[in-house]
């Protein structure tokens, strides 16, 4: 049976993140020390102890979040015995595919070979500052819609685009059936909620980000993060990378990087992606990083997958098994 490997975003951090993996695992501790110098914030402190407040800005939040992803995947390959320089090599039993949400997609394209770890987080770092840029410019934030569906979406956002001058409510994020998620303005998104039962919805929960992420709002991030994108370092990928954009596997540099440059002002197309990955024959899904957000959202997209969370210590030789073909998926 295949197994892909998933790479969380925003909103799945918590404080003490990656700190018992860096106790563990030597090489762990070096992709820290290589977020800290490309990204030039102290993430091991920001990871480890926090304050959350601090933790949770934007500019910081990203790097911390693929820094501890990718620590959380260096450890497993050292478990295995495999070597891990700037760049993971193809594993053993590689996954089918790889994918992360949103900025977890820089995650994804490390693993798969197709960034160095160094030109991972620099980018990581350019585009959460960046995006927090783009956000103290046009104050925004995010709202989960349970129930419904994207029709129920994208009338609501629609309904209150005319009511509220400037409004600029959006459909951001496709997760799961029946969890949506909009961006827009501080007005429109409290209007949302306030609407949402008329448009179908059973609850409207507010996600702590400090953006519209995934909107227009993004637009100038989305400017300067191609001229990031335009010097960097693309390789084609060993590992197919499903994209948010369109839900596609890609692996050549050329489209990454036009995946990279777009994604930050479209939709997320999660629940396409999973089930594009269960199509091509992906068993079990494998979280990499902090949390299990993405391994709820696989149960409700594809409740018979096989799901796993590896995150903290006594996971990580989970990771390794399939590394080298030895899980018992």
């Amino acid at each position: 049976m295949s197994y892909a490997l998933l790479f969380p975003g925003q909103a799945s951090q918590f404080v003490g993140m990656g700190a018992d993996i860096v106790e563990a695992w030597p090489a762990a501790a070096r992709v820290y020390d290589i977020a800290e110098s490309a990204a030039g914030l102290p993430v091991r402190r920001l990871c480890f102890d926090g304050p959350e407040d601090e933790l949770t800005r934007t500019s910081n939040l990203q790097p911390c979040v693929v820094a501890t992803s990718l620590a959380v995947l260096a450890a497993a390959y050292a478990e295995a015995g495999l070597e891990i320089g700037d760049r993971f090599a193809p594993t053993p039993v590689p996954p089918l595919a790889v994918a992360g949400h949103s900025v977890g997609e820089y995650a994804a394209l490390a693993a798969a070979g197709s960034l160095t770890i160094s030109a991972c987080l620099a980018l990581v770092a350019a585009r959460a500052r960046l995006m927090q840029e783009a956000a103290d410019a046009s104050p925004g934030t995010m709202l989960a819609l349970i129930g419904g569906d994207l029709a129920n979406a994208e009338s609501l956002c629609a309904a209150l685009r005319d009511q509220i001058p400037g409004s600029y409510l959006q459909v951001a994020n496709l997760n799961s059936p029946g969890q949506t998620v909009i961006a827009g303005d501080l007005a429109g998104i409290d209007a949302a909620r306030a609407a949402a039962a008329d448009h179908g919805f059973r609850r409207a929960l507010p996600i702590p980000v400090s953006g519209a992420f995934h909107s227009t709002a993004m637009e100038p991030a989305a400017e300067g993060l191609r001229a990031e994108l335009a010097d960097a370092e693309i390789f084609d990928a060993a590992t197919p990378v499903v994209a948010n954009i369109d839900a596609e596997m890609k692996t050549d540099a050329g489209a990454l990087r036009e995946e990279l440059a777009g994604q930050i002002t479209s939709p997320v197309q999660w629940s396409d992606s999973v089930t594009n990955m269960a199509a091509a024959g992906v068993s079990t899904f494998v979280e990499v990083g902090p949390g299990s957000v993405l391994s709820r959202l696989v149960g409700r997209i594809v409740p018979d997958a096989h799901t796993a969370s590896v995150g903290v210590t006594d996971t990580v030789p989970l990771l390794s098994t399939f590394l080298l073909g030895d899980a018992d998926q």
